[in-house]
């Protein structure tokens, strides 16, 4: 039943999932921004959210390898925002945030002593504020404009050709100075944290269909035809394991290990079982992420080659630096307020409060099936805040991993669907069993019957021949 080909009943919940799925957003309103930039102080943050949105997804342009029980799909993301769902909270709220623009502006101009190059900064300065103001429409998805400028001073002082090509956006100046790496969403000249994200996709997968056997069912073989990455430091941290969680191949013990493939995190993530649950009296297991996945590299050596450019750069625990693969921005990923992670950075902030409940990433798996019945992804995205330089805006602001926002993606089989669920996958068993049960009951009963008739059979001989 749970085989995947173009006329399988399972085809139709392959291509969009038949639960409605959740994006869930927290972000960090940054209470006290001058007593940080211009006093050092400890950063005060106030949570606000949720800011839920219905997420859509869709696989598209699927291709069949029946030779080797395979299909590759590109699978398109859309946001929907819902009000009803963030209890009151609207796109048009305002939030002080962190500019990740200066940030990422601060790391070219941090070291530089050229008096020119001083100047384009404090012009920079001077439309820019380190920390700013926008509506949750914006800072999320839509997007506001970057200011423009014009650097170019190569007419007026033939001495100073070497500034030829710096006006316009910050991604075109930066590109004319030759700057690598430049970070992509810059090409828009808008700044929004989910850059990248709505109507669009992370690639081309391919993914084994259980038709050359389950054992490796929807486990991810290549994504954007590659059967590992190349991000990281060791072949370890590259490998490509898992499935994308919403199913694992049939048969999932305590002792399985489920292993997931994320591309916004550029790694594969894997989970072990903690306890059972019941899901709309369906029994399925628990599984988390266990805490030495997320230790840092001087605790579980195998995260080592997490560590970005190299090991003399390595984060504390739950922390991951997603430079590699994250279009150059120099950005953090984390557990939600740290939780199971570095309790260094915690303590350097105010308004975080890590626990269980709330910040735990799991999977609820039906085992006989290997479906998910609940599911909570749970990631932060924070930046580097550290003194660059001289630069006056970062002179004498503290060195923090700077939380920005928070993300649930969720999805939650309800109670009609799991009614379903058990009608095709519990209730069978519950007859086989009732079946076998009363065949074993009758069975008995003919054993019984069988050995009195033999029984009198035998004693009736016995008495003939006396």
């Amino acid at each position: 039943m749970l085989m995947l080909s173009e006329n399988s009943k399972t085809l139709t919940s392959f291509i969009k999932a038949p639960v409605p799925i959740y994006m869930q957003i927290y972000l960090f309103n940054v209470t006290n921004p001058d007593a940080i930039r211009f006093h050092g102080a400890k950063p005060i943050l106030k949570e606000v959210g949720p800011y839920t949105y219905r997420e859509v997804r869709e696989k598209f342009d699927l291709v069949w390898g029946h030779d080797d029980g395979s299909v590759s799909y590109q699978q398109n993301f859309t946001f929907f925002f819902d009000e009803e769902m963030s209890n009151g909270l609207k796109e048009t709220d305002y939030i002080t945030t962190i500019n990740a623009v200066m940030v990422v502006a601060s790391q070219v101009f941090g070291n530089e002593t050229n008096p020119i190059l001083r100047t384009v900064w404090s012009q920079l300065e001077k439309e820019m504020d380190l920390f700013e103001s926008h509506v949750v429409r914006e800072l999320l998805f839509e997007g506001y404009p970057l200011p423009e400028f014009d650097f170019d001073f190569s007419e007026v002082l033939p001495q100073l050709n070497f500034t030829e090509g710096w006006s316009g956006t910050i991604y075109e100046i930066l590109e004319a100075m030759g700057v690598p790496d430049i970070p992509e969403f810059l090409q828009d000249n808008k700044m929004c944290l989910m850059y990248g994200r709505n109507n669009s996709n992370d690639g081309t997968y391919k993914v084994r269909t259980g038709e050359n056997g389950m054992d490796n069912y929807l486990n991810i073989e290549e994504w954007n035809g590659n059967h590992t990455l190349s991000y990281w430091n060791s072949t370890y941290c590259n490998m490509i394991n898992g499935t994308d969680g919403s199913q694992y191949p049939p048969k999932v013990t305590k002792n399985t290990v489920l292993r997931i493939f994320t591309s916004q995190l550029c790694r594969s993530l894997y989970l072990t079982f903690e306890k059972e649950i019941s899901h709309h009296g369906i029994n399925a297991y628990r599984f988390t992420a266990p805490e030495e996945m997320l230790q840092a590299a001087d605790q579980n050596p195998d995260n080592a080659c997490y560590c970005y450019p190299d090991q003399q750069h390595c984060l504390g625990s739950g922390m991951l630096n997603l430079q590699p693969c994250a279009q150059g921005a120099n950005i953090i990923m984390s557990t939600p307020h740290f939780y199971m992670g570095d309790k260094v950075e915690l303590a350097k902030l105010v308004g975080l409060n890590p626990n269980k409940n709330d910040h735990e990433t799991f999977l609820d798996v039906e085992p006989r099936t290997g479906v998910t019945m609940k599911a909570a992804k749970k990631i932060q995205i924070n930046v580097p805040l550290r003194p660059y330089g001289n630069l006056p805006s970062f002179k004498n602001v503290p060195e923090v991993v700077f939380p920005v926002l928070w993300v649930n993606e969720n999805a939650d089989v309800n109670e009609t669907l799991s009614k379903e669920v058990r009608k095709g996958v519990s209730l069978p068993f519950v007859v086989v069993n009732a079946i076998c049960g009363i065949l074993i009951f009758i069975g008995a009963i003919l054993l019984i019957a069988g050995g009195v008739k033999f029984s009198r059979v035998r004693n009736s001989h016995g008495q003939q021949k006396l």
